[in-house]
Parts: C-alpha cells; structure tokens; sequence
C-alpha cells in the first residue's frame, strides 16, 4: 500500500472530525489541545496526515516539537543545539484505520532523524517497530455497564468503603464551573507546590479550562463545611474520559476525607450519564520497581477496570 504523508502548522478543517471516527481518538490528538500546548507549553504543533492512494486519510498523529533543556545551554551555541537536538513528542497516538498506517508511519518517523517521545493508545496494536520502547500500563472502565453493577466491581474494603465514609463525613461533590476554576486552581497550586517555588499564572489556568472545554473537558471539586478539599479535572473528547490535575488538601489527607475516591465515583456516575464509553485511570508500570508504584497500581486495580498496555516510544 502507497502512502503520502502530509505535515501541516494548523489543523486542517476536518482534522478533528477523522478522530471521531476511530475509538483511539481523544483529546491528546485534537486541535484544541495543539492551541493550549502551543500557548503554554511552546511546543510547536505538527498536523500529521497518512493518505492513502485512493485519497482516504488512514492515520492522523498531533506531533510536538521542542528543544529539551535549553536553559542549561550556552547562549552561544543554543540555535546550533536547537537545529541537532529536536525532539519529536506525542501523546495517545497514531490514530490510524490500519495496521499498515501505522508501520509506515514509524517507518516515516526515522526518516525524520529526530529524537521522539511518543504514547501508544491502549487500544493500539503495535507490532515490531526499530524503535525502543517500554511496556506501560493502563486499567479502563467500561461505561456502558450499570451504576450498580460498577460498584459491585470496586473493592470492598478499599474503594467502596472509602466512598461510603466520604459521604458519611459530610464531603460534597459538585462539578468545577467558571466561578469556582480559581477555587480549584489554589489547591492545585498548593499540592503541587507547598512551598510555593514555582511560579504559576492564573491566566495559564483559565486559558487552559475555555481552550479545553470546546474539546469537552469538565471537573470536580469536593468540599467540606463549603472548604474545597480537593480536585479533578477529566476530558471526554470522543466520549473518552481521562483524568487531568489531582489536587488535594492536607484536610483531606489528615481527616480521612477520602475526596478523590468520592471523586473518582462521582465522575464513573457522570460518564454513565452522558453516555461516554471508557474512563481511563491513566498510566502506571505493571511492573513495579518501588513502594511507590506498587502503591498507584494497588490504588488503580481497585476500581475494577481491566489492564491494557500501553508502549513508550523513545
């Protein structure tokens, strides 16, 4: 099969419309999400674009390009440094109607000769490609079942009960608005910067919440006696839910609030609601090498999805 690769600055006008299409489309791969990284991150977007030789697109991947630590280079030599040591990054993707799409795409990439860093979608076979690549992990939930029966499906004596005594002390749940985004930008800001070294743009925040929405994106904010206590913003792009920017208080953690497993349940209940087909609880290693990881894959089984992999690229 003959391919034509294509590679455009901006979107094309039916480029989200081809992610639609296909079950690995979300929101990593949409224009939307190219404005905000672009803007905020100064990553440089790449609209990439496999034809085939009847004119049907059968692959489109949102590719970035940027320079990794240009701080540390000397003024001197950092246009030199940024000619050689272009990296190229992706997240979730090729979205791809075939197999032989997506090994010309990789075929593709080592022609460019630039470092990559790339994401496979869960649902994504990948077959043997010239590249390195390590085995992530990833458990989705089936939102086409009953509140009921994905309930059954926590554990017991971890998920459920931890949902059930959120409730019991009085922890609300409600969904991040316009009004209360700054509410839950401090907290973010205060869990992931305690001692307050970074420096973080509340602009950033709200470019990044209107950009996003017009893709589908929405979060919530759980509260206790009317304080928030923590956060979790989700996209839904293409009926996909994956999780964005937990944030937590030392209320929560030092009164047992369990607010992100209330969370975590409110936003299982929204999906089924509104008719979305997969929540993803996001990557871990499925083979632990720490206290840490053996930690996040324990808190992500609980939840009663089932595992996926999902390949790094490098």
């Amino acid at each position: 099969m003959h391919f034509v690769v294509g590679s455009n600055d901006s979107p094309p006008h039916d480029w989200n419309d081809f992610l639609l299409k296909l079950d690995t489309g979300t929101i990593y791969n949409t224009a939307e999400y190219a404005e905000y990284a672009e803007k905020w991150l100064g990553w440089k977007p790449q609209f990439l674009r496999l034809v085939d030789s009847k004119g049907n697109i059968v692959l489109q991947n949102l590719l970035f390009e940027y320079n990794r630590g240009m701080k540390k280079v000397p003024g001197p030599i950092r246009n030199m440094y940024k000619r050689f040591f272009k990296i190229l990054r992706w997240n979730y993707g090729p979205v791809a109607t075939s197999q032989d799409s997506i090994n010309y795409f990789f075929k593709y990439l080592k022609t460019t000769k630039n470092q990559v860093y790339g994401i496979t979608h869960p649902f994504t076979n990948l077959s043997d490609i010239n590249f390195s690549k390590q085995k992530w992990a990833t458990f989705l939930i089936n939102l086409h079942n009953t509140k009921q029966d994905l309930y059954e499906n926590l554990e017991k004596n971890s998920a459920r009960k931890n949902i059930e005594r959120s409730i019991e002390r009085n922890v609300t749940v409600e969904e991040i608005t316009d009004k209360s985004i700054d509410e839950y930008y401090c907290l973010l800001r205060n869990y992931k910067d305690p001692e307050g070294k970074e420096h973080f743009d509340p602009n950033g925040m709200h470019d990044f919440w209107h950009i996003l929405k017009r893709a589908g994106f929405a979060g919530f904010l759980a509260r206790k006696g009317g304080i928030p206590i923590g956060g979790l913003m989700f996209s839904f792009f293409n009926k996909y839910i994956n999780e964005w920017g937990v944030a937590r208080s030392d209320i929560d953690t030092d009164q047992k609030l369990y607010a992100q497993d209330h969370i975590k349940w409110k936003i299982i209940e929204w999906g089924i609601d509104n008719n979305m087909n997969w929540y993803d609880l996001t990557g871990f290693n499925p083979n632990p090498i720490s206290k840490k990881e053996e930690g996040l894959l324990r808190y992500k089984k609980k939840w009663g999805g089932q595992q996926y992999d999902v390949w790094i690229i490098t």
